[in-house]
C-alpha cells in the first residue's frame, strides 16, 4: 500500500485568517505608522504579488538588509505567501559578510533600507546572482527602484500559491563564532512544528490585548516574536534601535506588555540615569535569552522590575524555547534551592526531546556534563550547500548544540559552557564560564570573559578579561586573589587584562574566538 504524499500547503493561510479575525485592530507600531492587520495583510499581499510578477520562482531567496522597521514583517509574510524563503541579514554586520551571505544563498532579490545605501552600488556589483535591489525609505534610483512605488504595482488579491511542506521557508545564518558563517535552513514543515511547540509552551498572556516591543534586532532573536505576535491578534511596536530612553518611552507611551531582550540590555536598562523615573508597570512578561546572564545581574533585575522575568534556551539550528526558567522560577528571595535556580536556563520544553551525552555519545550519568543534544520536527532541515557540517551537526539523528551542560535532580538544565571554548590546562578541564560568574561576584567587576592563553607549563592558562564598574580601578591580583577559595585553584586566573568593553556578536554572545585572535596578533580589543 503506498503512503500518500502530504498536503499541500498555503503559506499564507494563518496570516489571512489572523488578518479576517482582527482586521480593524491595529497590527503595527512604527513610530508615526500605524497599520491596521487588514493594511499588513494587504501589504503582504500586494508584496507577494510584484515578486511574482518580477519572476520569483518556488523557493528563490528574498534578502532583508534592514533595521528594524514595519518592512521587515510585510516582506516576511510576502516572501511567504509567493513561495520563496525569506533572508534576514544582520544590518550590524560587515559589507564583506553580507556579500558572502548573498552570494552563498544565491539570494534573488534584496530590500536595502537607508541605513545601508551606501552599499547598494558594492552590492549590485559584487553579487551577480541578485536581479532586483530595492530602496526601503529612500529614494532610490537607477538600479534601485523606490519601494512604495514597487509595493503599489503588486495586485492586492490572494496570490494563491501553494507549497509543499519540505520547501524552503527560511534561510537564517549562524553568529560565526566558530567560524564562517553558515545558514541553517527551516522549511514550511519545520517551521510549522515549531510554531505549534512556540504555542505549546505559552506559559504568559499573548492576546489581542497585548503588545510586543521590539527592543532587539527583529532580523534575529525578536524574529520568533512577529508571527507569533500577529496570529495572536497582538500588537508588535517596532523600537528602530535599542536606548534605554527609548525603550521607556515606547513601554509607557504604548503600553508594551511583553518584550524579549538579552542580557546586555536588562543591564543598561538598569544603569540607565531615568530607571528610578521609568513606568514599566505594563510588562507583564520580559522573555530573556540568547546569552548567558550573571545571577546577580537576573536577581537585581527581578527586585527592581519585578517578577516579570522569563528565560528561554534555544539556538538557530532549534529554535527556541528548548527550555525554559518560567517566572515563577526566578524567586530572588527564595530558598536557597530556588535561589539556585536561577543560574539555570529552566527546564525542557513540551514538545522537545533532549538528551545529555557525552563525547562517546552515551547519555551522560546524573548530575556529571554532557552536550545538550535535542531533536524533533521543529528543528533546522539542513545547512545550506554544507552535507559536511550538517552531518556533523545532526549526526545520529541529534542536533548537537555545543553547549556543555548538567541537570539536576529535579530536571533543571545548568549550562557550563560552549563545548569549543573548554579551557585543558594540566590535564584538568575548566569551563570558562564557571570562572566569569566567580570574578562577577567582585564587587568592581561589571562584566568578566574568560579564554584560554598558551602556557609552555600547562599548555593553556586561564586567562580572564575583566569590565571594571564606572569608577572602580581594582588590580590584576585583586581579581586573582578574590578567586581563590571560591574556585579550584587550577580553574583560577593565570592572569588579568582590563578591557572598556567587551566583543559580542548581535546576540550578545562574548566573541572569545576574536578575542583569542587578536591576543595572537597582539592586543585586546578595547584594552585599557
Amino acid at each position: 500500500m503506498s503512503r500518500e504524499s502530504p498536503p499541500a500547503i498555503d503559506p499564507g493561510g494563518d496570516v489571512a485568517w489572523a488578518a479576517a479575525r482582527y482586521a480593524r485592530r491595529e497590527a503595527v507600531v512604527d513610530g508615526d505608522r500605524r497599520l491596521s492587520f487588514a493594511d499588513v495583510y494587504e501589504r503582504g499581499k500586494r508584496g507577494a504579488n510584484a515578486l511574482l510578477a518580477g519572476g520569483l520562482a518556488p523557493g528563490d531567496r528574498v534578502a532583508k538588509l534592514m533595521h528594524n522597521r514595519a518592512e521587515l514583517i510585510e516582506l516576511g509574510f510576502a516572501a511567504a505567501m509567493a513561495g520563496g524563503c525569506s533572508l534576514n541579514l544582520h544590518g550590524r554586520n560587515t559589507l564583506e559578510d553580507h556579500v558572502h551571505m548573498l552570494n552563498d544563498s544565491g539570494a534573488a532579490f534584496l530590500f536595502l533600507d537607508e541605513n545601508h545605501k551606501e552599499h547598494a552600488e558594492a552590492l549590485g556589483r559584487e553579487c551577480p546572482g541578485l536581479r532586483r535591489i530595492f530602496a526601503v525609505g529612500w529614494e532610490g534610483g537607477g538600479a534601485c527602484p523606490p519601494y512604495e512605488e514597487w509595493l503599489r504595482k503588486g495586485a492586492a488579491s490572494a496570490p494563491g500559491v501553494v507549497v509543499e511542506p519540505d520547501s524552503l521557508f527560511h534561510l537564517h545564518y549562524t553568529s560565526g563564532t566558530t567560524g564562517r558563517a553558515k545558514a541553517v535552513v527551516n522549511t514550511h514543515r519545520t517551521h510549522r512544528a515549531w510554531l505549534a511547540k512556540f504555542f505549546r509552551n505559552l506559559d504568559y498572556r499573548l492576546g489581542a490585548e497585548d503588545s510586543m516591543l521590539h527592543a532587539g534586532p527583529m532580523t534575529h532573536a525578536s524574529f520568533n516574536f512577529i508571527e507569533t505576535t500577529f496570529l495572536r491578534g497582538a500588537r508588535n511596536i517596532v523600537m528602530p534601535r535599542f536606548e534605554p530612553d527609548l525603550f521607556f518611552d515606547l513601554t509607557k507611551r504604548e503600553r508594551a506588555t511583553t518584550t524579549h531582550v538579552v542580557p546586555t540590555v536588562v543591564r543598561r536598562l538598569l544603569e540607565s540615569e531615568k530607571f528610578a523615573e521609568a513606568d514599566l508597570s505594563s510588562l507583564h512578561t520580559i522573555t530573556y535569552g540568547t546569552a548567558p546572564i550573571s545571577e546577580d545581574l537576573l536577581r537585581e533585575a527581578v527586585e527592581r522590575i519585578g517578577p516579570v522575568f522569563r528565560q528561554t534556551y534555544g539556538l538557530t539550528e532549534a529554535r527556541q524555547p528548548i527550555a525554559i526558567l518560567d517566572s515563577r522560577d526566578h524567586a530572588a528571595d527564595g530558598t536557597p534551592a530556588q535561589r539556585r535556580r536561577l543560574a539555570s536556563c529552566g527546564r525542557v520544553a513540551a514538545g522537545v526531546e533532549l538528551a545529555l551525552l557525552d563525547d562517546a555519545d552515551r547519555p551522560a550519568a546524573p548530575g556529571e556534563p554532557g552536550e545538550i543534544c535535542v531533536r524533533g520536527d521543529y528543528a533546522m532541515a539542513r545547512y545550506w550547500k554544507n552535507p559536511e557540517a550538517t552531518a556533523e551537526t545532526m549526526r545520529g539523528g541529534w542536533v548537537r548544540t555545543g553547549d556543555v551542560a548538567f541537570a539536576d535532580e529535579e530536571g533543571y538544565l545548568y549550562i557550563m559552557d560552549r563545548k569549543n571554548d573548554l579551557i585543558i590546562t594540566g590535564g584538568f578541564n575548566v569551563y570558562p564560564s564557571e570562572v566569569e560568574r566567580v570574578l562577577c561576584l567582585h564587587p568592581d567587576v561589571r562584566e568578566a570573559v574568560v579564554i584560554g592563553a598558551p602556557d609552555e607549563q600547562w599548555g593553556e592558562a586561564v586567562h580572564a578579561m575583566v569590565v571594571p564598574r564606572p569608577g572602580a580601578s581594582p588590580a590584576p591580583s585583586d581579581i586573582i586573589a578574590f578567586a581563590h577559595g571560591r574556585i579550584a585553584g587550577y580553574k583560577k586566573p593565570k592572569r588579568v587584562e582590563f578591557l572598556s568593553e567587551i566583543p559580542r556578536n548581535s546576540r550578545g554572545k562574548a566573541l572569545r574566538r576574536k578575542i583569542r585572535e587578536q591576543r595572537r596578533e597582539g592586543g585586546a580589543p578595547g584594552a585599557n
